[in-house]
């Protein structure tokens, strides 16, 4: 019984070591760039992979979005911005809060390559258009932006897990039929994560 007992734990060590080993969606992502997502249907612009490498290493970074018939209603774009001089990529994210109100809620993630690192950055919301705009980035002003249009912090976070597994994760998964959604959503979910949503500066 005992001899059991210490192989199952030694099997469960070793599934866990190989997940946390191996390299996760973001790793992927971040390395392949626009070699991997030109696979995910989901993804906009990105048919001559020669001229999109060719335009990061004139630009320094670039970006790729996703096609607004894949995204949620309310959710106005997500993009990944690639730096031609290393693996990591951010993601944005913006949210319709109100069309009338002509208010937008920005969420921003990076992911550390080398690290194995995402960082979710401090949300921040504007009103107005770009010649007449206030942005919202304290503490006191996002909560009652939030409690105005009836969201909640943990809506702000289900809208940040909604990119990053409902749409980069999926549909990487989707394309590249060799890997599962679950398992690589366990394996990122493994990976290091900072989360400065609600971290203002003072």
């Amino acid at each position: 019984m005992k001899r059991d007992k210490f192989v199952k734990i030694m099997i469960v060590v070793l599934c866990i070591g190989l997940l946390i080993l191996k390299p996760n969606i973001m790793d992927k992502i971040g390395k392949q760039k626009i070699y991997g997502l030109i696979e995910v249907p989901a993804i906009h612009g990105c048919n001559d992979t020669w001229e999109w490498m060719s335009e990061l290493e004139t630009f320094g970074a670039l970006t790729v979005y996703y096609k607004e018939w894949y995204l949620r209603d309310d959710v106005l774009f997500i993009f990944l911005l690639f730096f031609d001089d290393s693996n990591n990529f951010d993601i944005s994210t913006a949210v319709n809060l109100s069309e009338s109100d002509k208010v937008i809620m920005y969420l921003g993630a990076e992911y550390d390559y080398k690290e194995k690192k995402l960082t979710y950055n401090p949300v921040y919301i504007v009103q107005g258009e770009s010649d007449n705009k206030e942005e919202y980035a304290d503490e006191k002003s996002i909560d009652e932006c939030l409690n105005k249009y009836g969201l909640t912090r943990q809506d702000v976070k289900e809208y940040q897990e909604y990119a990053i597994y409902d749409v980069i994760v999926k549909t990487w998964t989707n394309a590249h039929i060799t890997q599962w959604y679950w398992f690589e959503s366990l394996k990122l979910k493994m990976c290091r994560v900072e989360d400065n949503t609600f971290h203002f500066e003072d």
